[in-house]
């Protein structure tokens, strides 16, 4: 007796999936891409050069007021520290100083105040308003103001 034996038929794969989905990637591929023009000129000398450092030998100036109810003391430069006392009542003559260093360093624009935990808001303000030079013709001596909330003396 002869066994059938069927011939299974070979079935092809059916690419067309894979095609359309590789098109799309291509278009998207070619779509999302910078066409940028690369120009590039000859040249024999470096694209560099060397520069001089230019080091200021100033001191910067570092201006600090620590305020409190009795006094201002002004405090100023990094390397060589000074200072100076007003005391409160000393506005004209703390402003004036105020004045003599901005002259003497006329790219600072930033005074740092630390104030006495202490003194009220509204004496502060009070404070900063009258060494800002002349309220009228709107002049500001040092611009930027930083308050250091670690208060005088610490």
């Amino acid at each position: 007796m002869k066994t059938g034996r069927k011939i299974k038929k070979i079935e092809k794969l059916n690419l067309v999936p894979i095609l359309d989905s590789v098109f799309i990637f291509i278009f998207f591929l070619l779509m999302s891409a910078q066409f940028v023009d690369v120009y590039e000129i000859g040249s024999s000398l470096p694209m560099t050069q060397e520069i001089e450092d230019k080091k200021e030998e100033k001191d910067p100036l570092m201006l600090t007021l620590e305020v409190s109810k009795e006094q201002v003391v002004v405090k100023t430069g990094l390397k060589n520290p000074r200072s100076r006392s007003f005391a409160s009542t000393e506005d004209k003559e703390l402003t004036n100083y105020l004045r003599q260093l901005k002259q003497a360093n006329p790219k600072e624009n930033t005074m740092i105040v630390k104030a006495d935990p202490k003194i009220s808001f509204q004496y502060l303000v009070t404070f900063i308003d009258n060494t800002q030079g002349n309220r009228l013709a709107k002049e500001k001596i040092f611009e930027q103001i930083v308050f250091d909330n670690s208060g005088v003396g610490r």
